[in-house]
């Protein structure tokens, strides 16, 4: 099939065409004016879209919110996974900024604060009886696979102390962290199974801490995954920072948990004149930062030092507190998710 040429258009003269170009040139010229004031600052050019700009939300602002950088969160469709849905402020769990009479720390009359737990409660039963005998508010740090776990449990809150899981978690190098511990290589699905079945173990307690856990406290992966199985509970996460490398104060905040860390470990040199040392030690920390968290052991020389130590005048100034008490304290002061309706 013959495809037909188009008929070339004949070309007309007229003036239209030099008055276009005229014109043309006249915006032209007036388009580099423009630029060039507006580059030397005569007037404001309009806002340009950027990629970089972060993107301005409707209806509420968070001017701060917890700090997810170090948490090596895996990334989804171009967010990290754990931010991809919406904060929702008023059902968040993150503190509100608070007036400044309501935070504890701002309160000069609040006296220095210390806060003794006591870990591997459980298998010795006289010991456990004799720390909840000690005449300080404390917390207990129960053993989930201990016999006796419940109804020391239960005695232990009935004196006015609080209770914690004390979780069995894998430790850089051979030693044994009991049974049912949390170790890196378990399935999400046993890490979580190991975490609800050892929070049943131990009723009443309003959270845990590590038992060992060298390793498994530097994995933030394996650790998030294991709380997250009662992250619901909102339980308070003690860190007993076994590891300098620890990630555990990190992932519970990510959660949105309570979370405190300690300071000094009393015992770690079974010496009376050691443990004498870091009581002090205690006591100065408290007085200069207002609280200090130490964490023993129910060995007998622990004990016995403690109770002589008790014994002693000197101490009305101090104020004994349990985990959860100083958790909730410093929970409240935090600066935490400050909102505010947009105008």
């Amino acid at each position: 099939m013959t495809r037909l040429s188009p008929t070339p258009l004949k070309a007309r003269h007229s003036a239209i065409p030099a008055l276009a170009g005229a014109l043309a040139a006249a915006a032209y010229l007036l388009g580099a004016i423009v630029f060039s004031i507006a580059s030397k600052g005569g007037f404001p050019m309009p806002a340009m879209a950027s990629a970089d700009a972060p993107a301005q939300h409707q209806g509420v602002r968070v001017s701060r919110a917890r700090n997810f950088d170090s948490l090596d969160l895996p990334v989804v469709g171009g967010q990290t996974a754990a931010l991809a849905t919406p904060i929702d402020v008023a059902s968040s769990n993150m503190s509100p900024v608070l007036p400044e009479s309501a935070v504890p720390s701002t309160d000069p009359r609040r006296r220095p604060q210390i806060v003794l737990v006591i870990d591997d409660a459980g298998l010795d039963v006289a010991a456990a009886e004799r720390v909840i005998a000690l005449p300080v508010r404390l917390t207990l740090a129960i053993l989930p696979y201990a016999e006796a776990s419940g109804p020391l449990a239960v005695r232990a809150r009935a004196s006015g102390h609080d209770v914690l899981l004390h979780m069995p978690m894998e430790p850089v190098g051979l030693a044994d962290p009991g049974p049912n511990a949390l170790r890196i290589g378990l399935s999400d699905a046993d890490l979580q199974a190991r975490m609800r079945w050892a929070m049943a173990q131990v009723p009443g307690a309003i959270g845990l801490n590590n038992h060992m856990g060298s390793r498994f406290t530097a994995d933030p992966r394996a650790l998030r995954v294991a709380l997250a199985a009662i992250s619901h509970e909102n339980p308070l996460f003690l860190d007993s920072l076994t590891t300098a490398a620890s990630r555990g104060g990190a992932v519970a905040s990510g959660l949105g948990l309570r979370s405190i860390e300690r300071d000094i470990f009393l015992d770690h040199d079974l010496d009376t004149v050691s443990i004498r040392a870091r009581l002090d030690e205690a006591v100065a920390l408290a007085r200069e930062n207002g609280f200090a968290v130490v964490i023993g052991h129910p060995h007998t020389l622990t004990l016995e030092t403690l109770e002589a130590w008790l014994a002693e005048p000197g101490r009305s100034d101090l104020d004994f507190v349990t985990a959860g008490e100083l958790a909730d304290q410093l929970h409240m002061a935090e600066p935490g998710l400050q909102a505010s309706l947009s105008e």
